[in-house]
């Protein structure tokens, strides 16, 4: 059965700059197609039917949703609300980045680009998805992420009945099902691999309730002390994970960062961390936005002129 779900943008919205704001469209179990404009996925919905997912969009400022879901049977009116919704929180259609668009009109220049429905960055559906990929990019290389998450996925996600090799990203109880021992013989993950197992098992055995992140009332500190207290979540980590979560007042110092830092700002001086962080500080709780559209508009540039 196929079933077509349409979601309007419902304001200014560049559905492919959303695809290509980061590299989470290309980790399992996205799959983007080779223009980059689109993308599909294998969801395992709560009712426990597994659908594939094929999300694009169509033309115009305020453009429309539209997702193709392949399942074996009709879909519900609650497993059409539960895809809506899902997708929704991915593309953060529900997000409002008017006060960011306000401050780069202010700045005009290159950042009067970032007014007309840009700069939202894709997430996954669910905060359990984006806290483990979080967790397999530190310390290592994007191939090295994109393996571990891949491995992930075909040894443990729920498969797509028509094709097998087409699989959900796996729930913690899928994980926890296993021993760790089994854990560790089927991925390879490193010394992450006990992050991901200890967080998939306490999530299963209902010790830890990951829904406490996404509480909108919290500030961002005690947001970010909840992450902090996460076994293999450290600065680094929960800041990226603020930022998925829709807070951006925090900037995950990397090897990227620096590098960027270190091109854009320090060409002619030593780096300063300090001196690096603060050239943020004027856009509040919009730094990460700011850091981060900077950073993909200079490298962008480099490359258009070689």
């Amino acid at each position: 059965m196929q079933t077509e779900i349409v979601i309007p943008a419902g304001k200014p919205y560049d559905f492919i700059s959303t695809l290509r704001s980061h590299g989470w469209v290309s980790l399992l179990p996205n799959t983007p197609d080779e223009n980059l404009s689109a993308f599909s996925r294998v969801e395992r919905l709560s009712s426990g039917l597994v659908a594939s997912l094929e999300v694009s969009a169509g033309p115009g400022k305020e453009p429309r949703i539209f997702i193709n879901a392949r399942i074996r049977k009709r879909l519900s009116k609650n497993e059409i609300s539960e895809i809506t919704k899902r997708v929704s929180y991915m593309l953060r259609l529900d997000e409002n980045l008017q006060p960011f668009y306000a401050i780069c009109k202010k700045r005009g220049g290159p950042w009067i680009r970032f007014s007309a429905g840009s700069g939202y960055l894709l997430r996954s559906p669910a905060v359990f998805e984006d806290l483990v990929k979080v967790i397999c990019t530190i310390n290592i290389q994007w191939g090295g992420t994109k393996r571990m998450v891949r491995e992930l996925v075909e040894a443990f996600g729920s498969p797509f009945p028509p094709d097998a090799s087409l699989r959900a990203f796996p729930t913690p109880k899928e994980i926890a099902a296993v021993s760790e021992k089994e854990f560790n013989r089927r991925v390879k993950l490193g010394y992450r691999s006990g992050y991901v197992y200890e967080l998939s098992s306490r999530i299963a055995r209902g010790e830890l309730d990951i829904g406490v992140f996404m509480e909108q009332a919290a500030s961002t500190e005690e947001i970010k002390k909840r992450l902090l207290a996460v076994k293999g979540v450290g600065k680094y980590a929960a800041a990226s994970m603020l930022m998925l979560l829709g807070r951006y007042d925090q900037i995950p110092v990397d090897t990227v960062f620096r590098a960027f830092m270190k091109a854009k700002y320090f060409q002619n001086e030593d780096y300063d961390e300090g001196k690096a962080l603060s050239k943020y500080d004027e856009w509040g709780k919009w730094k990460y936005l700011a850091y981060w559209n900077e950073m993909l508009t200079h490298y962008s540039q480099k490359v258009e002129k070689l």
